[in-house]
């Protein structure tokens, strides 16, 4: 129990596929809602009625995710991308994106303690980036954002990388060693890039301090080569601060008040789920960086960000996508009676 939240552990699955059903019968559960990417599930028949709350970062949509929501008692996507792409492949589905607390995601301050800690500044033009470390090559493209990171650095030495993600160094499990990518490309760690302290990354930041270092920042920077939400270009904005991100899969959808790099400016890339992402290319990046330093401070930027994502404040999201589609839920299930549903589309 955790705040009055029963709390339902892992077994031997990596996702839980082994006691999903069992889970579910134990709670008592009319539907099981997801929020996963749905293609780790394959071969597993779940006969709970499944809610797939889906994320969809290539295009198309790759072929094991279509296999599994075509399985699916109800779908949903995530971004209005996501629901372009099911619908493509014949299905279809609700609409409901994911969203912050817009009461704590909002402009803050960092304490000028605070600031000599974490070395975020007021003299440096501060580029932030918060990606997870996963995957190799990374989804996140830290790569080029790197390098086009770079080349603003070597025009405007007062320029500083903030990368909230974990190093890398040593390499552990999927992580990439982005601390020795950066000493490559000539970066100094703790005076031109800084990382946070892995231990409490680990544990995780609290959201108002996340708030605090969203609102340090001039500029968020997520250009990668794909995206199933990017719930911290919402973060930043709805902090003051304007990002960059790529105008594909779902990111182009989230920008209010930054700089997109379009698609032309990407390089197609065949992913292992049989479908495109897109390497951006490092000047483009360094394009948009080179805006956004010569809008450094404008405060009618920062207004815009703010206010453009309040459409995403968690409350709103709640009652205009949320309770709907869980009412329409409602009435299937009602409609229906007790039947239960497999993933291989068989009554049971």
């Amino acid at each position: 129990m955790i705040n009055n939240l029963l709390i339902y552990g892992q077994a031997y699955h990596p996702f839980c596929a082994d006691v999903m059903d069992a889970h579910c019968n134990d709670f008592k559960a009319d539907i099981l809602i997801s929020f996963i990417d749905i293609w780790v599930m394959q071969g597993n028949d779940i006969k709970t009625r499944w809610a797939m709350w889906i994320p969809v970062d290539h295009d198309p949509i790759p072929p094991p995710v279509a296999a599994v929501a075509r399985t699916a008692y109800h779908r949903i996507a995530c971004s209005k991308f996501g629901a372009e792409k099911i619908q493509e492949a014949g299905m279809d589905c609700d609409y409901i994106p994911c969203g912050v607390e817009t009461d704590v995601y909002k402009p803050s301050e960092l304490s000028d303690e605070e600031r000599k800690i974490t070395g975020l500044t007021k003299d440096r033009f501060i580029v932030g980036m918060v990606a997870a470390n996963k995957g190799d090559p990374p989804r996140k493209a830290f790569w080029q954002n790197i390098s086009a990171f770079v080349e603003l650095h070597k025009k405007h030495p007062d320029a500083l990388l903030y990368l909230h993600t974990m190093d890398g160094h040593p390499q552990m499990g999927e992580q990439i060693d982005i601390l020795a990518y950066c000493v490559k490309e000539g970066l100094k760690p703790g005076i031109d890039v800084i990382f946070p302290n892995k231990y409490q990354l680990t544990l995780g930041y609290a959201d108002q301090f996340m708030a605090k270092l969203y609102s340090a920042m001039d500029v968020h920077m997520l250009v990668s080569m794909g995206e199933g939400f990017g719930i911290p270009l919402i973060e930043a904005q709805a902090c003051g601060t304007p990002v960059i991100t790529g105008d594909w899969t779902s990111t182009g959808e989230l920008v209010w008040s930054g700089w997109k790099v379009p698609k032309s400016e990407t390089v197609p890339f065949w992913g292992a789920l049989q479908s495109n992402l897109f390497m951006p290319k490092v000047g483009a990046i360094v394009d948009r960086l080179e805006a956004a330093y010569e809008m450094k401070g404008n405060q009618e930027y920062r207004e815009r960000a703010v206010k453009g994502a309040k459409a995403y404040d968690q409350d709103r999201i709640m009652e205009k996508y949320w309770m709907p589609t869980l009412k329409k839920i409602e009435d299937k299930i009602a409609g229906e009676g007790k039947t239960e549903y497999s993933m291989n589309g068989v009554k049971q």
